[in-house]
């Protein structure tokens, strides 16, 4: 089921299967961003900063939550523009092996003044480890088409 502008509504939620995020997606994610800090890549060093060894990258965990979003192939076609994101906050760190998923509750909707055929929805994210801890949280704001086209 495609949701359009128009599906979204008050009390709905959405929850996603599980990923593992691996040694390796983090050694490709700092690769990739250049984010080379040894919290990532260093047992020890990370182990001297208070972890329990390397941990992920904050941002390569927002991206595995917005990939389980994709996943749940509500929104794949009807989602026009990713327009933001708000009250980011990392809870707790994410290490190699932890599976992740999320639980997304719709926030509000609203018109578009500058695009008649969509309109702005915003949904509150949560990625939940396989221990039931909120890993993270965030707001996201997507421009998401309308069934009915105006003009159409």
């Amino acid at each position: 089921m495609k949701l359009y502008y128009e599906d979204f509504q008050e009390g709905q939620k959405f929850v996603s299967g599980e990923r593992t995020i691996t040694s390796d997606d983090i050694q490709k994610f700092a690769a990739l961003t250049g984010d080379f800090n040894k919290l990532h890549l260093d047992q020890e060093f990370a182990k001297s900063a208070g972890f329990n060894g390397v941990v992920a990258h904050g941002l390569l965990t927002l991206s595995f939550a917005l990939g389980l979003w994709h996943s749940l192939d509500l929104t794949n076609g009807t989602i026009l523009a990713f327009a933001g994101l708000d009250h980011v906050s990392f809870k707790t760190p994410v290490y190699p092996g932890d599976r992740i998923h999320i639980a997304c509750q719709f926030l509000s909707k609203r018109e578009l003044a500058s695009r008649a055929n969509a309109g702005l929805v915003k949904l509150k994210l949560a990625a939940i480890n396989s221990k039931k801890e909120i890993v993270l949280e965030a707001e996201l704001a997507l421009i998401v088409r309308k069934k009915i086209q105006a003009n159409s």
